[in-house]
């Protein structure tokens, strides 16, 4: 009888545990043969590598919606498991491209969301090549409840990249790009969209074409009662829209923090027709090489009613940097010439307007503080043109150069704030104040505002502008 050897016992006995494995109550997946050696090196089988399949269902554009749907047998239409999937279900994009729009309107739960995510370390890419969606809505439409979207890249949409009409659906590091209209669209409530990536939306506006133009990234108009309300739009990068950059209207309870908005051509943040709003912690500039670049009014931070459903009202802007567009801050009267109620600007650095200047109000609002903002204009441009309005009260801010006789207050400083500005303009430490500063401990105490910029708390002796002063250790 052949004497069978010992590592020919071991292969043996290692594929009778990957069957095992294969057909037992976890999928695994086997992966290439990986060869394995003795201490001695005189010898060496190969094995295949098994692995614990992630539990979901799976796509690829390589698959078959005739599939089961797992890791070795995917489907391959998004669409099929926008049909199947149940509250709890994972869904994992495979690498490649996907030509098709798709609609989940089944809900998860709050303990049980829907998860449709890019599989680890792969890039699937959505593309609608300019035709799809067949209607107005996104190539990518998230009708149901508790459905969290993430890792995909959503391209050429023929109206919206990303939509999320559901209640409590999120998008996260999602990429979002040449879209017709805009990138990502919250229409729902309690949306959230973060660590997103979006750019180059609104091309119906391409250049100036066209009356009419979107947002890269925008929350308002509920789908169901036409007010979105407790919207999140956070840590997200938009450049280079023909449009708005981030945008709320027609919403209520909406929250923009810690977003990088840049070279957007309308406007790189809108406020309009919306009620309590925080718009915080966000860094807004223009750069002169950019394709927008003298395209439309490239501001840095725009508000102003359109449609007054609702009149905007309780808004908060805090802690921005704003630094090189064409105007860093407008607050304009209206379409129908009436102002907006209850606003709070404050603690806000506006630096070097470029084109009109530095800070515009115009238009008779109710109850607007202007606080604690540094406001530098170098050269001749004004640092504030303003309309006559007694209910805009000013206080504690520093001007660059002498502003009009009827927005100066006992506490305003009058200088060159003294920034660091080092590196390049376009890094918020840039911004930062110097230990000259006659900025720092000049601020008034605002409850509403207790940490910088940076999330710094300010303590008893705030300064003036979006960073607080520290010294170095």
């Amino acid at each position: 009888m052949k004497k069978i050897g010992v590592f020919s016992i071991l292969f043996i006995a290692l594929n009778i545990y990957l069957i095992s494995v294969v057909i037992g109550k976890n999928r695994f997946v086997l992966q290439e043969n990986v060869p394995i050696s003795t201490q001695s090196g005189s010898n060496q089988i190969k094995i295949p590598l098994v692995s614990k399949e992630l539990p979901g269902y799976y796509i690829s554009p390589n698959g078959s919606d005739s599939n089961p749907g797992t890791r070795l047998k995917p489907w391959k239409t998004i669409r099929k498991a926008a049909l199947i999937v149940k509250p709890g279900d994972t869904v994992y994009l495979l690498g490649g491209i996907y030509i098709e729009s798709v609609r989940f309107d089944i809900s998860g739960t709050e303990s049980n969301p829907i998860k449709i995510m890019a599989y680890p370390g792969e890039t699937p890419i959505i593309d609608g090549q300019n035709q799809l969606p067949p209607n107005y809505a996104g190539l990518v439409s998230v009708f149901g409840n508790w459905v969290q979207v993430s890792g995909l890249e959503v391209r050429n949409s023929k109206y919206i990249g990303l939509g999320l009409y559901g209640k409590h659906d999120s998008a996260n590091n999602i990429f979002a790009h040449h879209s017709q209209k805009s990138g990502i669209y919250i229409g729902g409530d309690f949306g959230v969209v973060e660590n997103s990536r979006i750019w180059r939306n609104s091309l119906q506006h391409e250049f100036g074409n066209g009356s009419s133009w979107s947002s890269g990234l925008i929350a308002g108009r509920d789908t169901t009662d036409g007010l979105t309300e407790y919207a999140i739009m956070r840590k997200n990068i938009i450049w280079e829209n023909w449009g708005q950059g981030i945008n709320t209207y027609e919403s209520n309870q909406t929250k923009m923090e810690d977003n990088i908005s840049h070279d957007n051509s309308v406007t790189n943040i809108y406020i309009s027709d919306s009620t309590n709003v925080l718009c915080q912690r966000n860094f807004v500039y223009m750069t002169p090489g950019s394709i927008v670049h003298g395209i439309d009014a490239n501001v840095g931070i725009m508000m102003g009613d359109e449609v007054y459903t609702p009149s905007s009202a309780n808004i908060k802007v805090i802690n921005n940097i704003s630094f090189g567009n064409n105007l860093n801050f407008a607050l304009w009267k209206g379409t129908q010439q009436r102002g907006m109620n209850d606003v709070l600007i404050a603690n806000n650095t506006f630096v070097n307007g470029i084109e009109t200047g530095g800070v515009v109000i115009r238009g008779y609002h109710q109850y607007v503080r202007f606080e604690n903002n540094i406001v530098q204009q170098d050269g001749p441009l004004p640092v504030i043109a303003i309309d006559l309005d007694p209910d805009v009260s000013f206080s504690n801010n520093l001007w660059s150069k002498t502003p009009p006789s009827e927005v100066l207050s006992p506490g305003d400083v009058i200088g060159d704030p003294k920034l660091a500005q080092t590196g390049e303009p376009y890094e918020p430490d840039w911004f930062r104040l110097t230990d000259q500063s006659p900025a720092i401990d000049k601020a008034q105490i605002i409850s509403e505002i207790v940490n910088d910029y940076f999330g710094t708390f300010r303590g008893g002796y705030p300064d003036i502008g979006a960073i607080e002063y520290f010294p170095v250790k």
